[in-house]
């Protein structure tokens, strides 16, 4: 059998919905059945979850797609009080029970993107979590570089900035978090290695084992200020320096001035307009 006949029938569809959600390395797997539902070597987990309409046809990649569960649920947890490090993908499929035609039921995706935001509702007791399709992507304006002195580079970026993070001048690799006390992130080995004060700034750290990760605002000695704290402090984690976007900053810190993508020597003064004296 496959997906149209029953999805068109009148009385003979039993549809059964899987949602996924990634966040860093784990994954959520729910489906609105009242059984658990084992597909491959994936198992999802029966929830009181509810959807909003998706869209289809052209318009599909500017409309926002809302799936409810309660607060309660580890998933929303992931969203209270801090917001993830990482981007979440959502993906929705669909298939019809009793559907075993062609070694296995016919399951079809129905929507695919990222999850932008979270909205809780009901007293609190409800999270709503609002995705936008992959396809939105393709609708933005991509950015053109301005003319600056400061680089445009992203740090570390291979084919632009080339600065390269596995280097132990750039990063410290499993270090052992001592303290996460608010925003402030204390670890042990980065005096121990010789960096100085301020050399973190607008670095990051990433807990090690995961995705997940933290801007870093401010370093001084072995304490890291974070722009947010981790949900859960982490036991480990890797901690890359940062760029001040300067060519002073470019060559002392990383000495990567043949790759610096500002116009650091252009004169301030334009003498076509301001003239010579």
């Amino acid at each position: 059998m496959d997906y149209n006949t029953p999805e068109t029938s009148v009385e003979s569809g039993q549809p059964i919905e899987l949602y996924q959600f990634t966040v860093g390395s784990v994954q959520y797997r729910y489906t609105s059945a009242e059984d658990v539902i084992i597909l491959g070597a994936n198992e999802y987990e029966p929830k009181p979850i509810r959807r909003g309409n998706i869209e289809d046809g052209p318009q599909k990649r500017n409309t926002d797609f809302q799936v409810i569960l309660p607060t309660s649920d580890d998933l929303s947890q992931r969203f209270l009080g801090i917001l993830p490090g990482v981007r979440v993908p959502v993906t929705v499929s669909r298939y019809h029970r009793g559907d075993t035609g062609g070694g296995g039921p016919e399951v079809i995706t129905v929507f695919t993107g990222f999850v932008l935001s979270a909205n809780f509702t009901k007293l609190g007791k409800e999270c709503t979590l609002t995705a936008r399709h992959a396809l939105a992507n393709l609708g933005r304006i991509i950015p053109t570089r301005g003319f600056a002195s400061s680089c445009g580079h992203i740090l570390y970026e291979p084919n632009t900035c080339k600065v390269d993070e596995t280097s132990p001048a750039n990063r410290i690799s499993a270090d052992d978090v001592v303290s996460q006390v608010g925003n402030v992130m204390t670890v042990t080995s980065i005096v121990g290695l010789g960096f100085a004060d301020g050399q973190f700034n607008s670095g990051f750290v990433e807990a090690v084992g995961t995705n997940d990760f933290r801007l870093i605002l401010s370093q001084t000695g072995n304490a890291l200020t974070l722009l947010q704290p981790f949900t859960t402090p982490p036991v480990q984690v890797n901690i890359f320096r940062g760029c001040g976007h300067t060519i002073e900053a470019c060559h002392n810190d990383h000495d990567n001035v043949l790759n610096y993508g500002g116009f650091a020597f252009v004169p301030l003064l334009n003498p076509y307009t301001s003239g010579v004296l």
